[in-house]
């Protein structure tokens, strides 16, 4: 979740403006949760690119840790901490896939060695990140964890909240209810949004070494580059620059970047362009395969290209992951009928009964008549 620049003189002024302002350093003294969580207000920096702005998370004196998405491929970022300090800061080049990068305000690029705690998740979860409507830090409402994978599997996998956060946020801290860090907030669509866990801080540390910087800083232009073909594309309805495609399937395919595949699978969607939209998010999911962003995007795909057997699948995991969504039941309700599904129609019936019962005669009526068409 990344805020880019139109690269003119007024936003220039704007960023400055945003990185000169005051902190409330007050809201530290008036902080209305758990001691614990309180404390990590003053471990959250505001960053600064010539691209955006986002958050990061201290984890030692001289390292910070934010996403590989803000740091791209740029060689220093400005630093703004909690109590109005501003330093410089070096990202440290390293090999492994997760949306993850660490900085040092060491310019000597020495490497981290101390290893991240890593704590069993207590209770609920919320983010900690720079607020650039505030100009401050600032603790988000807490949600739970909806899902997760293997991350010795998927090391590109994430943990999936609908713990709330804003544009700005991406590489701000997230923490339990006992104030534990848990992760490392990398992405989200507004409703369901996505953390990397500490566990995958702990690998980029293992596997942080200056032998990786040529190539360190080649994918981090690729993912600059798809970055911005994206948002290039993100105001056109239909009818794109071929040029700006071809970048975006060329770019972006070669970023290495899950949340980048994602939102390359669903711009081709949103375009019409429904084959290259299925080859991005059929990879994403293959990079993390409990994501319910990329599963429900990648099941509109297959429902408008008729492939319910495909969708199938992906419609009964996002019911056990978000039965609560309405476009999933929706979606669950055609499927079930279309493919004359009884098990599956009387599970969406029962999940709409629960959650969204306005819908459900027309639901009932919907399934009836299909079943019905068979006899």
């Amino acid at each position: 979740m990344i805020i880019k620049n139109i690269k003119n003189f007024v936003y220039c002024i704007v960023f400055i403006a945003l990185f000169i302002s005051k902190f409330a350093l007050s809201d530290l003294k008036n902080c209305k949760y758990n001691e614990n969580i309180c404390n990590k207000l003053n471990q959250v920096v505001g960053i600064k690119t010539p691209m955006m702005v986002a958050s990061g998370t201290i984890i030692d004196d001289d390292f910070i840790v934010t996403n590989r998405h803000v740091v791209e491929d740029h060689k220093q970022l400005i630093i703004r901490y909690y109590n109005g300090e501003i330093k410089k800061a070096f990202p440290l080049s390293h090999n492994f896939p997760a949306d993850l990068a660490i900085l040092t305000l060491n310019k000597q690029k020495k490497n981290p060695t101390k290893l991240l705690k890593l704590n069993k998740i207590n209770g609920m979860i919320r983010v900690i990140g720079f607020d650039q409507g505030r100009k401050s830090n600032r603790i988000y409402d807490k949600g739970k964890v909806i899902a997760y994978s293997d991350t010795n599997k998927y090391p590109q996998s994430r943990i999936h909240t609908d713990a709330k956060s804003l544009p700005g946020n991406s590489g701000g801290a997230v923490v339990d209810d006992i104030g534990n860090l848990v992760g490392i907030l990398a992405s989200g669509d507004g409703n369901i949004n996505e953390i990397i866990p500490i566990s995958l801080v702990n690998e980029v540390i293992k596997r942080t070494d200056l032998k990786h910087e040529d190539n360190f800083f080649k994918i981090g232009k690729k993912i600059r580059l798809c970055a911005d073909n994206l948002e290039e594309a993100q105001y056109v309805q239909k009818n794109l620059d071929d040029k700006i495609k071809k970048n975006i399937d060329t770019y972006c395919w070669n970023s290495q970047n899950k949340q980048l595949i994602d939102q390359a699978g669903q711009t081709f969607g949103r375009l019409g362009d429904l084959n290259k939209a299925r080859k991005f998010l059929e990879k994403s999911i293959k990079l993390d395969p409990s994501s319910p962003n990329s599963l429900i995007s990648l099941a509109i795909v297959y429902h408008i290209q008729r492939d319910l057997e495909k969708e199938k699948p992906l419609i009964l995991r996002l019911l056990k992951l978000t039965p609560e969504n309405p476009q999933v039941l929706r979606l669950g309700v055609q499927v079930a009928g279309i493919l004359k599904d009884k098990e599956m129609s009387e599970n969406v019936l029962e999940l709409m009964t629960k959650y969204n019962r306005e819908a459900l005669p027309l639901a009932k009526k919907f399934i009836e008549n299909a079943f019905k068409s068979n006899q």
